[in-house]
């Protein structure tokens, strides 16, 4: 295969690029040692391929995962947890289907929504209808689940076969991952395979809480060992919870990492590894103690960033962006579907409203003509209000933009502004500091324009127009 940038990438449809979606839960970016964090090991994804931080423009998983899949905005498709996925969206899957690509789902799916959820039925063991699993040819998996030990499948094999509850024998992540690694290996025989072109995706629940992982991976990091974040302010009741949960955060993290290694090995083993892109990614970070803060669902860079990873498990085709300097950090979760549609060569249908960066992978590819040089971001329906509410409480809008500027508000109410350039980790609130009140009134009007873009309705605050 040519290195990147060098001579044709591109056949025609029948011999496209596999594509494969392989996705964590609750997992920051600052967790992996290719960004810098010291105590954790993750050398599967240091060497997988072009790494970057890319933006979760909802940090919150339903909201997410409804944007990944369909291209749209969560207040246009899932505004809140547990709000079930409008019926009849186009999905992903459907547009990859329709270009001859065969398509598979293992795993957390999470878009059912709780109202198709019988009462008092564990939603492991909520039943996703079939005409509710994303149009996927393959679907194996469960609506949510927080209990690794204790998985449960359903769902319909490629020949339209139902697959009833049945409980996963081993770890969630391994026992899922065996699941991708044997649709790989059948997928090497090209008497049952054809030429067909594939996207597959595993989701795994993992290393979002109960923090658990298997024994061998639990005795890695002890709490005491645990670097914080600098934004991890010195008081005993967060260091002590931080820390601990980290400790094994860390090996849940470890443990998906070395079942990345177990998925780049099955596809060299099945010949495949030449002729598929494996994008790694998360729904959104954690907070783990940063500014006082737990879980997600907050515009801080631990719960609003997520680790975005395009390579390959070939030797010989590598992935490095074709642009330099270039940096994923406003590819956004309406982004997901038409840049890995374009990865496989295949143009985004025009009810996708996200944005194709495939061509800074590929240089093959167009780069995109109206760029966006900011990321929208929001939390539209805060949900439930219990013990966790110090993550959900309001209802925020805010932006993202490439020179390094944070903005986010609350309805009527400005709330957070950061320069990321000079101050990453978030030390300084400038968004009521008067002395920055120009960028704040550009910000304001950015995110104006986002509102206006993408038909959502907020109250914004009221900005002076000088200052």
């Amino acid at each position: 295969r040519p290195q990147q940038g060098v001579g044709p990438l591109f056949a025609p449809a029948a011999t496209r690029r596999n594509i494969i979606w392989i996705m964590g839960d609750q997992l920051r970016p600052h967790a992996l040692s290719c960004f810098g964090n010291r105590t954790a090991s993750t050398p599967n994804l240091d060497r997988m391929g072009a790494a970057g931080i890319a933006t979760a423009g909802c940090p919150l998983c339903s909201p997410f995962r409804g944007s990944m899949l369909t291209s749209r905005y969560p207040h246009d498709c899932i505004p809140g947890h547990d709000v079930p996925m409008p019926d009849g969206l186009p999905t992903v899957a459907d547009a990859f289907s329709r270009n001859g690509y065969d398509t598979a789902w293992f795993g957390k799916w999470h878009v059912d929504g709780d109202t198709n959820r019988p009462k008092g039925t564990r939603p492991a063991f909520q039943t996703v209808a079939h005409g509710r699993r994303g149009g996927f040819r393959t679907w194996l998996g469960y609506e949510n689940n927080n209990a690794q030990y204790d998985c449960w499948l359903h769902g319909h094999r490629a020949d339209g076969t139902a697959v009833e509850h049945y409980q996963l024998e081993d770890y969630e992540t391994d026992a899922l991952t065996d699941l991708l690694v044997h649709y790989l290996e059948d997928r090497s025989d090209p008497d049952e395979t054809a030429a067909e072109p594939f996207f597959a995706c595993l989701s795994v629940q993992p290393p979002h809480g109960p923090y658990v992982a298997p024994p061998e991976w639990l005795g890695r990091h002890c709490p005491e060992d645990v670097e914080l974040r600098p934004n991890v302010p010195p008081i005993e009741r967060i260091t002590t919870a931080a820390r601990r949960d980290l400790a094994r955060y860390y090996a849940m993290v470890e443990n998906l990492d070395w079942n990345v290694g177990r998925v780049l090995e099955a596809l060299r083993k099945a010949g495949l590894a030449d002729d598929t892109v494996v994008l790694f990614f998360s729904d959104h970070g954690d907070m783990h103690g940063s500014h006082g803060r737990i879980l997600k669902c907050v515009p801080y860079e631990e719960s609003l960033r997520m680790p975005f990873i395009v390579g390959t498990a070939s030797e010989s085709f590598r992935i490095t962006p074709t642009a330099p300097g270039w940096t994923p950090s406003l590819v956004n979760h309406v982004d997901l579907a038409p840049t890995s549609l374009g990865l496989a060569g295949i143009d985004a249908p025009e009810w996708m409203r996200g944005t194709d960066y495939s061509g800074y992978y590929f240089d093959q590819r167009p780069r995109p003509k109206d760029e966006p040089g900011s990321a929208y971001i929001q939390l539209v329906d805060p949900g439930w209000t219990n013990r966790y509410a110090c993550d959900r409480e309001r209802p925020w809008r805010g932006v993202v933009t490439g020179d390094g500027w944070k903005y986010a508000v609350l309805e009527g109410q400005p709330w957070l502004m950061f320069n990321l350039t000079e101050d990453p980790f978030e030390l300084a609130n400038l968004a009521t500091d008067g002395r920055f009140s120009r960028k704040r009134r550009e910000l304001q009007d950015l995110l104006e324009e986002w509102l206006e873009e993408t038909g959502d309705s907020f109250n914004l605050p009221e900005i002076p127009i000088s200052g």
